[in-house]
Formats: structure tokens, C-alpha cells, sequence
């Protein structure tokens, strides 16, 4: 059986971009930079491989989209000029972004219009939120310490906590937000947990916090994942007199090579959160060719100075040199209904987006038979007819026939697609949606809703949704 991290090399696409593309750098950093920062040393890095970048902090950023040319801009604070934003610029998100919902808010809106950015909102919140991401993580089969949610600083829920932890201390207490180990504690008698409780609520009456299995261990790993690739993996020894193993805390840091199962379980908890680039903390198990690794946490915005000391690369660069494949990059997919309503060639109609379909072409119904002559294609639709250079032709197992393909302009939410299209007597939905489209028009389609998007058509072919 191949594991993951096979499977996923094999869809790897070898027809790589070798052209730098353009890159902005979404931070959210004091306004004195930190040349040692990842953010500053990324910058540098990518100016070195001729990417052409913007350095932006995310406070007073802002984005434009000037409504003829559909031109869409990233502002940082003061420049009016602004980095203009396609599908050939990716966003890179760095830092503590989920302290203020402007920042996430703009992290949504790039993501709205469809450009490729690293990591999505959605990533950065679960792996923000340690009690979030371990429930993701357990719903696919993760293995992780037993974890325990505290909501407050009664006696009974702590001591309840505390119970479903079976009482063994010491245990870990963790503020759900917090990175670089900072807000990890060691609970090692139970008059010290309540104390510890009762002392954090009081500081801040609208903390977060959680109760987790001690593990003892002499160190732990991280892994750098992007794109689905390992990347590189360090040691984190204990520090001295700490239980942690960040290497913000001093811990001393070494290269680590994975067996096979630690690189598959590793990219199953990044797939686990949708991350592209993130680093995956785990405590190794005894039996590491066949034991499943314990998984602490994961970072979304891993730093790059310990894994690089360790390993003896810039990852940095690593990273950037990983994302020149551009058919690797993600974007925000919209959700649309199976039913929704587009303009084919200036006519708007019912198309049925289905998710089944992976044909090469979209299907497009007509009155009438197609006639074919010479190289062009001619028939009527709704009492005008139409006349177009015939592409090629498709041939189909069910019904046994070949059907003519045509390119049309097929208008869906304001944007324009140069899409082959089949001609045939559909009798029902007048427009059928294949996967191709879908992916250009980054669509996830919800099965149990319609018309989620655009306006109901008020004609007999939404009423009559038959199976193709």
C-alpha cells in the first residue's frame, strides 16, 4: 500500500513555472523591522531570486479594485500607488495576524478575489486556536495528547477537567493563542492547577484555556511542509530545567531525518488544516518505522531560523524556489449551487454545475440538428442562429455518438471564459458545467443548494432537474 506522502508526489506536476513570479509579503510586525525576522530575511531572499515583492504590514493595508480595467491593488499605510495583485502574485501570510479582525478581514478579501495566498483565513484560525485544531486533527485520526477545554475558573469545571485527565499530574496547562511556547505551563499538583486557573482568569477574565496530557520526552521534531512536500525537519532538545522545546526558548536544534510514516503522518495533519506552508510539532514514537507519532500542534507561520541552522539551507528559499509551481498554488474556492444561472454568447440560461462530469468539454442544448460545413459549425438556439469555427470533435460512450466542439464566450459572475463547448438536444438544463470549468472559475459546488449566486430563472428547465 503507498502512503500518503507517495500519492501525493505522484500528483505532483512536473511542468514547472521556472519564471519568478510576484510576491507580497503579509505581516503583521512593529513598525521598527527586525532584519532577523522571517518576514524581513523571506523579502531579501526572494529579491535575490529576481521575485519581483511588496512588504506589507498588515495595519493601514488596504486593497482597491478600479472598476474598468478590474485591475485589483494592495495598499500598505502611505502608499497610494499601491503592488498590483493577479493570478500570478501570491500572498504570504506571516506573524500574529488574528489580533484584530481587520486583519483577517483583509486576508478574506484577497481571497474573494481569487488570488493565490498562503495560508487561507481558514488555516490560520484553526492552528491559532490549539482546542480547534485538535479537533481537527481528531477527526482525522490524528494521535494526540488527551486535551481538555477549561471555560472557566469554577472549582468544579476545573476539577472536572482535571478528572477527564484522570488526575495525573503534572499535566500541561495552554492559553488557546500563543506561539513560541509562550502561554504553556506545567501543572504539577492539583493546588497549584486551581491557583494557576483562578490567577490567569483574573489577569484576563475572557481567556482561553486548556488542560493536556503531559508527555515526557527528551525532545521533540518539527517538520516544514509546503506544497505537500517535506521541506526539513529539526530536533528540539529539551531545555534545561523546562519542559519546552521551542527554539525561541533556547532549546538547541539538530537535523532530523523522518521515516517514511512520520513524513506521511505529517502531511496528512497539514492536509488535516489545509495548510500549504505550516511546521508540524510531534513527540516521535518509541517504535518510530510503525508507531504513530504524537502530534502537538501546528504552526502556520513557522519560523525559518532554527530549521535553517539545523539543516543547513536557507528554507526560506526552499520554500520560495517550491512555489515557482504555480499549478500548486490555492485560492479561495466559492461556494455555488448545483443550479446557477450564466450567459452563454450574450444569452443567459440555467447551467447545472456537475461535479460529476469530467468530460473535456461543457454541453451546450439546441433546438435544432448542427450542420457542419467545411471547417464551420452552424445551428439555432432560441431563434438565433449561430455560426462557429468547429474546434474538433468529441466522442461519446453514452449515447454512442460524436458531437461537435465549439469555443464560446460563457459569462459567469462577471467574468468572461473562452470555453469549448459541445452542441446537442439536451430537452432539460440548457447548459451543463464540466469539472474544467469549475477549477478556472475556482467553484465548490454545495449539492443541496441552488441558485446560490446568481438570480432564479423563472423557465421550465430549473423545475426539470433530471440526471444527465
Amino acid at each position: 500500500m503507498k502512503t500518503f506522502n507517495e500519492l501525493v508526489t505522484e500528483e505532483k506536476v512536473d511542468n514547472i513555472n521556472k519564471e519568478p513570479y510576484r510576491l507580497v509579503v503579509l505581516t503583521e510586525k512593529p513598525k521598527k523591522e527586525n532584519p532577523k525576522s522571517t518576514s524581513a530575511k523571506l523579502i531579501r531572499t526572494a529579491e535575490q531570486l529576481k521575485i519581483k515583492t511588496y512588504d506589507c504590514r498588515l495595519n493601514g493595508a488596504f486593497l482597491m479594485r478600479d472598476q474598468d480595467s478590474g485591475e485589483i491593488t494592495i495598499h500598505r499605510e502611505g502608499d497610494l500607488k499601491g503592488f498590483e495583485i493577479d493570478a500570478d502574485t501570491i500572498v504570504i501570510v506571516r506573524g500574529n495576524v488574528t489580533r484584530k479582525d481587520s486583519y483577517m478581514d483583509l486576508i478574506s478579501q484577497i481571497e474573494r478575489y481569487g488570488i493565490p495566498i498562503c495560508n487561507f483565513r481558514e488555516c490560520i484560525e484553526v492552528c491559532s486556536d490549539k482546542f480547534r485544531s485538535y479537533l481537527r486533527l481528531q477527526e482525522i485520526g490524528m494521535t494526540q495528547p488527551k486535551t481538555i477545554l477549561v471555560p472557566n475558573d469554577d472549582l468544579e469545571t476545573v476539577q472536572f477537567a482535571s478528572e477527564a485527565l484522570e488526575d495525573e499530574f503534572p499535566m500541561v496547562m495552554k492559553t488557546l493563542q500563543g506561539s513560541r511556547g509562550v502561554g504553556v505551563l506545567l501543572v504539577e499538583t492539583e493546588r497549584s492547577l486551581h491557583s494557576q486557573v483562578q490567577l490567569l482568569y483574573k489577569i484576563d477574565p475572557f481567556c482561553d484555556i486548556l488542560l493536556q496530557e503531559y508527555i515526557e520526552a527528551d525532545y521533540d521534531v518539527r517538520a516544514i511542509i509546503c506544497n505537500r512536500q517535506i521541506v526539513g525537519a529539526m530536533k528540539r532538545n529539551k531545555v534545561i530545567d523546562d519542559f519546552r522545546a521551542n527554539a525561541s526558548q533556547g532549546s538547541k536544534v539538530e537535523s532530523f531525518v523522518l521515516t517514511e510514516k512520520e513524513k506521511d503522518v505529517c502531511l496528512q495533519a497539514a492536509k488535516g488544516v489545509n495548510g500549504q506552508w505550516v511546521g508540524v510539532d510531534f513527540f516521535p514514537a518509541d517504535d518510530r518505522k510503525n508507531g504513530e507519532p504524537i502530534i502537538i500542534e501546528i504552526n502556520h507561520s513557522p519560523g525559518t531560523a532554527a530549521i535553517s541552522k539545523a539543516i543547513g539551507e536557507n528554507v526560506g528559499k526552499l520554500v520560495l524556489k517550491e512555489l515557482f509551481d504555480r499549478n500548486i498554488w490555492k485560492k479561495s474556492a466559492s461556494e455555488c449551487g448545483v443550479l446557477e444561472t450564466i450567459e452563454v454568447e450574450g444569452e443567459e440560461m440555467t447551467a447545472k454545475f456537475d461535479t460529476g462530469n469530467n468530460t473535456t468539454v461543457c454541453s451546450l442544448h439546441i433546438d435544432d440538428d448542427y450542420k457542419i460545413k467545411g471547417k464551420k459549425v452552424h445551428w439555432e438556439s432560441n431563434g438565433v442562429k449561430y455560426s462557429k469555427p468547429l474546434v474538433r470533435e468529441v466522442k461519446l460512450k453514452k449515447p454512442d455518438e460524436t458531437r461537435p466542439v465549439v469555443m464560446l464566450e460563457v459569462n459567469f459572475l462577471n467574468t468572461v471564459y473562452e470555453q469549448e463547448v459541445s452542441l446537442d438536444k439536451r430537452n432539460y438544463i440548457p447548459f451543463l458545467v464540466n469539472r474544467d470549468f469549475m477549477k478556472r472559475a475556482n467553484l465548490m459546488v454545495n449539492p443541496s443548494r441552488k441558485f446560490m449566486l446568481t438570480n432564479i430563472r423563472n423557465d421550465s428547465s430549473d423545475e426539470k432537474d433530471k440526471e444527465d
